[in-house]
């Protein structure tokens, strides 16, 4: 019997210590959304979006709501801090899902902000990073268009951005160990931002069509496109959407597919093709003291999606002449991104470094130090060949049009 009370007695302090710092919905905050900027007068400011839970009654649905929240501090953490004295509920991060720095931020430096997310055990490893032109907390106040929450929006116009290789997102993971070696390579993260528009949102109803269709007014659009390149933990330049893609296709990171536009020369064709496969290698086929050469062969296929003009009769020669045309596009898209890391950033965010250090470790204890240097005197040659599988629904009935 003494044993039995002494085992009630353990389990009662089990269960009792397991509910000490529980806390009622009533009370907290749950950030979904976090921006990091930089004041004009140095101080760190931080951004939350939060959701404002409720509790739900018997028959009625549950509600909840947002809440914008910014303060400054000396550092991010103290901003962090100070966000309490303006928040009626305890802010819980665990649940966050995007990090969004802004560009006078990025361009001082983000390694405080590396330090915070590794260091602090509500920040998870999930977080999805991205870099904005202008300030974070402006970003964060672009009303919704299509779903009830800008937050919810944005997760699926990230999710089909990076579908298509339109834009990139790197969780905190990925983007620590970036950051620590930034110092000598650069790295790539996604952009994230909105354009003023005049035309008018179809996600409306017809009557708030009607209100805004009779004022002359601008709708804010947000978007997923292009990427940031970040160099000694500082931003140092934009890629275009093409330059982004250029930069997927050579790190083999396409997650699905993209479409690739031609006008073909002298047919008077406009085709579009879905690549659907790729493979990309970088090669270092010639190494010695004085050069080094490199070669990117890329080999993809995939399938016409769109064609516009009259074809004059039809056959192999002309489907080679296709596949020959869009493997040039694809060549002067690689082209293009690889010239901006030489020339015009001067860093190798494309990880030609861990080829090159992987395939000639000896040549890379020499060159490590001075890898920069060496990396913009790389001459680049292209080999790109394109095969087309699928002629799209219609099979071969390629025809000309009276």
């Amino acid at each position: 019997m003494k044993k039995l009370s002494v085992l009630l007695l353990c389990f009662s302090f089990i269960f009792l210590s397991a509910c000490w710092d529980a806390r009622e919905l009533s009370d907290i905050g749950i950030v979904v959304m976090t921006g990091f900027d930089l004041d004009d007068d140095g101080q760190q400011r931080v951004t939350v979006l939060s959701v404002q839970p409720f509790g739900q009654a018997q028959n009625q649905e549950s509600v909840a709501t947002t809440w914008l929240g910014t303060a400054s501090g000396k550092t991010a953490f103290d901003a962090l801090r100070n966000l309490r004295r303006t928040s009626t509920r305890s802010l819980m991060w665990m649940h966050n899902k995007i990090i969004l720095i802004g560009e006078k931020k990025a361009r001082n430096g983000i390694s405080d902000i590396t330090d915070l997310l590794t260091r602090n055990s509500e920040f998870r490893y999930g977080y999805l990073i991205f870099v904005t032109p202008g300030d974070a907390s402006e970003m964060m106040q672009v009303p919704a268009n299509l779903e009830k929450s800008l937050f919810r929006e944005l997760l699926g116009i990230i999710e089909g951005a990076g579908e298509w290789a339109k834009g990139f997102a790197l969780d905190v993971k990925n983007f620590s160990l970036n950051t620590l070696a930034s110092y000598q390579h650069g790295f790539v993260i996604g952009n994230m931002g909105f354009y003023y528009t005049d035309r008018t949102p179809f996600s409306i109803d017809f009557q708030e069509y009607l209100k805004l269709y009779w004022k002359d007014t601008e709708q804010p659009i947000v978007y997923v496109s292009g990427g940031s390149v970040i160099d000694k933990n500082k931003l140092v330049g934009w890629l275009s959407p093409l330059e982004l893609r250029g930069y997927l296709i050579l790190n083999s990171k396409i997650e699905k597919s993209f479409s690739i536009y031609k006008d073909i020369a002298d047919s008077g064709i406009k085709v579009t093709v879905d690549i659907t496969n790729l493979k990309t290698e970088i090669d270092f086929p010639y190494v010695s003291d004085e050069e080094i050469h490199a070669t990117v062969k890329v080999k993809a296929s995939g399938s016409i999606t769109e064609l516009e003009g009259g074809i004059p009769g039809y056959g192999e020669e002309f489907i080679k002449k296709i596949e020959d045309s869009l493997a040039e596009e694809i060549a002067s898209e690689l082209y293009s991104t690889v010239y901006k890391a030489q020339n015009d950033l001067r860093t190798d965010f494309l990880g030609f470094h861990e080829i090159f250090r992987v395939k000639y470790p000896k040549q890379w204890e020499k060159l490590k130090d001075n890898w920069c240097e060496v990396f913009c005197r790389i001459p680049v040659s292209y080999d790109v060949s394109l095969k087309i599988r699928h002629q799209g629904l219609m099979g071969r009935s390629f025809h000309s049009e009276d």
